[in-house]
């Protein structure tokens, strides 16, 4: 046996849950069989904002058929997919000496890709240019005036990076680690083996010494947490061991990559399937790009003759996930070693040449005849309008150090909830916003833009335009 590597496993696995310093073992529980990653994953299951994801936009938004997927069947499916990886993965480790329990680790990418996108905002990545684009047009109305001359209002240009560059990942860890469940610290209080598996960008929206995007490094090309929640992080990431090359910048937790993997698979085979079920891409491409991926096994067999649609289509996409699966699991026991010394940077169906290359070709299509059709494009574009919309009014409504009569019922709007900070409770709203500074006032905004549904965006614009009125 490996001690030294499964000491190291022991770690990467630990349970200490964020956000409880004392790091107290719970009392055990005889009628309560459920591991702390089983918790784990009950926990997220009955979130609030994971079951908003039922109408957020996948690829195509605001669709109006039953079958395509949104943000939550698409989590489902890549946790189902994570949850084979993981168990794989943890065989591949036992039988290179390592003591883990595969059933656990596949418990943990379960977990941590059900999570996985929690914190898109809706309209999925139009949604995050809508935040991006009204923060770099508007910042300027908030610079006071003795910093007129300052290229951003806020107190560091991490604190600017953050809602300039706002990304998805970085709030979904703000969600898990702070937001739900405001009642006890630490949100709701994930084991850090979970959280760091969710995290596929261990770093802040600032690289040190000016580096952006730094492409050697998959894991650095977005960021994973805002300034806000910096020491959080930094908690989370110090209790698992991960590398910190930079201040603030970590390493990959191992089983990152295994949820990564998982969110590849099912956004090529899944979105493909879905383009062909709306009519973008002719059913023979699809079920034909499918059993190109599936031959990667050699004992795939196709159905062509004298089938319908629906039984090829599903034979095609089991095999391709099935092959696809089974190349990730390899390419994890290559480079597993790797990993645990934060020196790997690649994604596990990349590391397969002919895996990879097939699933480009599959996303390039994709990409072209669906992300790009002409209604999602429409409607992606009238989401950008409607976010951008929402924060006109949100954001000059919580930053007036004075506001009008209208920037207070707006305020109105807003759960006081948002504006609680770790500390005593403070009952009123207007006392709750002015003990905070600009860029956490923004990003009291942006956590209620970014956590609305899609139709309750639309809806929510609106009513505050007035082209309705509540029923």
């Amino acid at each position: 046996m490996s001690t030294q590597r499964t000491d190291r496993w022991r770690q990467l696995l630990s349970t200490h849950r964020v956000g409880n310093p004392q790091h107290r073992a719970p009392a055990p529980d005889s009628a309560d069989e459920r591991t702390e990653f089983d918790k784990d994953y009950d926990r997220i299951v009955f979130s609030s904002a994971f079951r908003s994801l039922h109408d957020k936009t996948q690829v195509f938004p605001l669709s109006t058929s039953d079958y395509t997927r949104t943000r939550l069947t698409h989590s489902i499916e890549a946790s189902c997919v994570g949850r084979s990886l993981g168990q794989l993965a943890g065989r591949g480790l036992r039988a290179q000496d390592v003591e883990v329990d595969p059933s656990c680790l596949g418990t943990i990418v379960a977990a941590a890709c059900l999570a996985h996108d929690i914190g898109n905002p809706p309209f999925g990545h139009s949604g995050e240019a809508a935040i991006q684009h009204w923060v770099e047009r508007n910042f300027q109305r908030f610079v006071p005036v003795e910093k007129q001359d300052a290229k951003h209002p806020f107190a560091t240009e991490g604190e600017w990076k953050d809602l300039a560059s706002f990304e998805g990942n970085a709030q979904g860890f703000r969600i898990l680690n702070r937001l739900q469940s405001r009642n006890r610290d630490g949100g709701l209080r994930y084991t850090v083996a979970t959280v760091g598996a969710m995290s596929k960008y261990p770093r802040p929206s600032v690289l040190p010494r000016g580096r952006d995007r730094d492409k050697a490094r998959i894991s650095e090309k977005k960021f994973g947490f805002f300034q806000d929640d910096a020491q959080l992080a930094r908690e989370v990431y110090g209790k698992l061991g991960l590398v910190e090359r930079e201040p603030y910048v970590f390493s990959r937790h191992p089983l990152a990559f295994l949820v990564e993997a998982a969110d590849d698979i099912c956004y090529a085979i899944i979105d493909l399937e879905d383009s062909g079920k709306l009519g973008l891409i002719p059913m023979e491409t699809v079920c034909s790009l499918m059993e190109d991926v599936a031959a990667l096994q050699p004992s795939f067999k196709p159905l062509k003759d004298r089938v319908d649609w629906e039984s090829r289509l599903g034979r095609a996409r089991a095999g391709a996930i099935f092959a696809l699966i089974q190349e990730c699991v390899t390419a994890f026991a290559e480079h597993v070693i790797a990993m645990e010394a934060g020196s790997f940077e690649q994604s596990l169906v990349s590391a397969r040449p002919e895996a990879g290359e097939r699933l480009k070709t599959i996303t390039n299509i994709t990409r072209e005849k669906g992300y790009w059709s002409e209604r999602v494009l429409q409607i992606e574009a009238a989401g950008f309008r409607t976010l951008g919309g929402l924060l006109d009014r949100f954001a000059p409504a919580v930053l007036a150090d004075r506001p009008n009569r209208e920037e207070e019922k707006l305020r109105q709007l807003l759960p006081l909830e948002f504006f609680q900070r770790p500390g005593p409770y403070v009952e009123s709203r207007k006392e709750a916003i002015e003990r905070l500074n600009p860029y956490q006032r923004l990003l009291c905004v942006t956590d209620y833009v970014s956590g609305m549904t899609d139709g309750f965006a639309v809806d929510l614009y609106q009513r505050l335009s007035g082209i309705k009125l509540p029923g």
